[in-house]
């Protein structure tokens, strides 16, 4: 089986249980499971699946079909410009918490030393993106989930 009849075959049979996206979703799944970006995927649809990584791609599709999060079965989310570890110990970054960073962001001038508290911190998204915008402020990030901050 090629990358294209995967594909086609995931997208299918996503689409057919109402699972939203499924075209992205199978995209992105098998860019996990052959480890290439969707772009390469997209550049060699031709390209044959060893047996072990049709496999890997059912198993993630069923994960998929069952509603986990895609970000769970991938194991990241991207939040900001950065990409953070996801499972099922943090709640996966939302795009409109983006705007806890933008606007905190407004308040913390370039040049001024800062310390900055995030209490549940979880993925550390929003602490760990913070500090990389402003390298000279100083943080502590905490959460009761020891799973978390692992």
């Amino acid at each position: 089986m090629n990358y294209n009849e995967i594909l086609k075959r995931g997208k299918n049979f996503l689409k057919k249980n109402k699972i939203k996206n499924p075209y992205l979703d199978v995209e992105l799944i098998l860019s996990k499971v052959v480890k290439k970006k969707r772009e390469e995927i997209i550049l060699n649809i031709n390209n044959v699946l060893k047996n072990a990584d049709i496999s890997k791609f059912k198993h993630y599709l069923l994960r998929r079909n069952q509603n986990e999060p895609i970000a769970y079965i991938l194991g990241f989310k991207h939040f900001w410009k950065y990409k953070f570890l996801t499972n099922k110990s943090v709640l996966i970054p939302r795009p409109d918490t983006e705007l806890v960073v933008e606007e905190t962001l407004k308040y913390l001038e370039h040049n001024k030393s800062k310390k900055i508290l995030d209490v549940g911190t979880g993925s550390g998204c929003i602490i760990i993106s913070l500090i990389n915008e402003r390298p000279k402020c100083s943080a502590t990030a905490i959460d009761i989930s020891i799973k978390a901050i692992n």
